[in-house]
Order: C-alpha cells, then structure tokens, then sequence
C-alpha cells in the first residue's frame, strides 16, 4: 500500500479511530527516538558531566593550591 492509498483509508476512518491511529503513530516515534537518539543524548550528556566534573575538580584544586 502506497502513502496515498494510507491517507485515503485515514480520511475513510471515524474520528475515534483516527485518534487511536494517531496514538499508535506517536508511540512509533516515541519508540524511534528513544532507540535511535536518546542513547546518544545519554552519551552525550555523560561527557558533558565529566568535562564538568573535570572542570570543578580544577577549580577546586585551583583554590586549595592559592588559599592553602
């Protein structure tokens, strides 16, 4: 079945079976980026919590070594 034919059987439906239709959709998409990009984003978000762990490690070193 080709897109076209999909959007005429869509416009076929009731508004509550459109609903559904569209729910299922989103869940798709919900499923697609958590597969697909959200374990990037954890991994992204990772390196920055070191590069910021790293950063105040720094810092704190910093201050023990000019106040100490």
């Amino acid at each position: 079945m080709d897109l076209e034919a999909l959007k005429t059987a869509i416009k076929e439906l009731t508004a509550e079976e459109r609903r559904k239709l569209a729910l299922y959709i989103l869940e798709l998409e919900k499923d697609h980026f958590q597969k697909n990009i959200g374990s990037q984003i954890a991994e992204d978000m990772e390196g920055f919590s070191r590069v910021i762990q790293d950063a105040a490690e720094k810092v704190r070193k910093t201050l023990k070594d000019n106040l100490g």
